[in-house]
This record gives structure tokens, sequence and C-alpha cells, in this order.
């Protein structure tokens, strides 16, 4: 086969028995291939006419799509998303179903992340049980605040809240008043922590008004807490309705007040 060099490239032919060419091919240099290699045009070939024949180019692989970047949310309000979506399975499936890695996984993030919100599994569940009983702590500071020295009324304003609470919330808040939440060294911690806190936002309220020791007033304020509490599971179970139960829990505390 001869072999003609050109300036731009090498130049073949084949020629028949008779030595007359019947076909030839350009055929560019690396640098020219690469230059060319966007139009998918390496060489190209003329018959004896000299008509061209380009190469036609492969279909187009497609191309793969870029992972959705996540939107991005300063820490502040980063770690308030993690605890609604913490609140979310406490509320849903109980506080033993909350761990790392199922809020990394609902959350849409990763488990380092989640350790640089909350360090410690304790730190997790201190922090979402805050996010739940924050509602109900509002509601029955205002209604001390708002009835002074008047323990039934005060009582009747703060029952509204919390038998207003969506059903998984004020389960959750059961679980750990009544200590049914779990008997983990966490959890145990947490369940006094909150006694401590509701037995002291009602133990002036019912020291002024029955008159008594702190001591004793702490008692009957945690006395009254647990009835409550054991009255909405009631009205939640479809025992009594709610109208009656508040009756009934209302009549409770006018009796313990009555001097």
């Amino acid at each position: 086969m001869p072999q003609h060099v050109s300036g731009r490239g090498r130049r073949w032919e084949m020629r028949g028995l008779d030595g007359r060419p019947f076909f030839c091919c350009m055929v560019a240099p690396a640098a020219y291939r690469h230059q060319r290699a966007g139009a998918g045009q390496y060489c190209h070939s003329v018959n004896m006419s000299g008509t061209n024949m380009p190469k036609t180019p492969g279909p187009a692989k497609p191309r793969k799509r870029a992972p959705a970047k996540r939107a991005y949310l300063s820490r502040d309000l980063r770690r308030q998303t993690l605890l609604e979506v913490a609140a979310n399975i406490v509320e849903t499936e109980g506080w033993a179903a909350l761990n790392m890695s199922l809020l990394a996984e609902r959350g849409g993030t990763s488990r380092q992340l989640i350790y640089q919100h909350f360090p410690s599994m304790e730190q997790l569940l201190a922090d979402t049980a805050w996010q739940i009983f924050t509602e109900v702590m509002k509601g029955t500071t205002d209604s001390i605040a708002a009835n002074p020295g008047n323990l039934a009324e005060a009582a009747k304003s703060a029952e509204a809240y919390s038998l207003d609470l969506p059903p998984g919330r004020g389960d959750a808040l059961w679980q750990l008043i009544a200590g049914t939440a779990g008997s983990t060294p966490e959890l145990d911690q947490i369940r006094l922590g909150i006694r401590k806190l509701i037995s002291g936002i009602w133990t002036p309220v019912v020291r002024k008004e029955l008159d008594m020791s702190e001591a004793d007033a702490k008692v009957y304020a945690w006395m009254s807490i647990l009835a409550f509490w054991g009255m909405r599971q009631l009205v939640r179970d479809g025992e009594i309705s709610k109208a009656r139960g508040v009756k009934l829990f209302n009549g409770f505390i006018e009796r313990v007040a009555k001097p």
C-alpha cells in the first residue's frame, strides 16, 4: 500500500491489480485529531470522484446529574429543625425509638452533624423533652401569674393547655411524668428533673393556699398534677368525656383548696 505524506497528515491509497487507485484516506496527526474530536472527525475519506464521506459520530452519552445540594441552614435553625424531628419521632413512636441514627435519617443529615448539636444521647433526650414540654410550661406559668393566690382558678386555666395538646405530644409528656417512658438512666434523670420543675411551679401556690410547709406543699402539688394527668388519660382512652373529666378534676381541686 503506497504511503504519501502531506503537511497535515498521511495519505493512504489502495490500488487494484491494474495499479489504479480505488480508495484513499487522509489520516490527521494526533494533535489535529484531538482538536477535531469534538466534531467526531478524526479523518475523512474520499472515493475516486473525490466526494467527501464524513465519519458519523456515535450517540452522545447521557450526563450524570449532580446530587441535589442540601439547603443551607444556620446552626441555630438546623438545631431547631432537628429537635422538631426528634419530637415527632417521640410523639409517634415513643421515647424508646429515638436515637442518633434514626434522627440523622429522618432529618436528612449525617450522624456526625447530629453529634455536633447533641454530644450525647442524654443531651438529645433532655433537649427533646424540653421541646415537647415548653408549651405546657409556658401555659402553666401564665395561668399561675394570672391567678395569684387562687389555686382553683389557676388550675382551671392551666388544664386547658394540657388537654388541648395533640394526642401524641400529650402521651409523650404523660410517659415522662408517670415514669413509663423507659428505664434508661437518661430518661430517669429527665423524669426526676421534670417532676422537680413542675412541682416547683405549683408548690408556692399550694403552700400559700393551704398554709402548710414547703415540703408538704410539694407533695400536695405533685399529687394534684398526677390526678390531672390521670384524668387526661381517662379522657384520652374514651372512658369519660372531656367535659366530665374537667368537672371532676375541678371539684377535686376545690376540695383540696377548701379551708
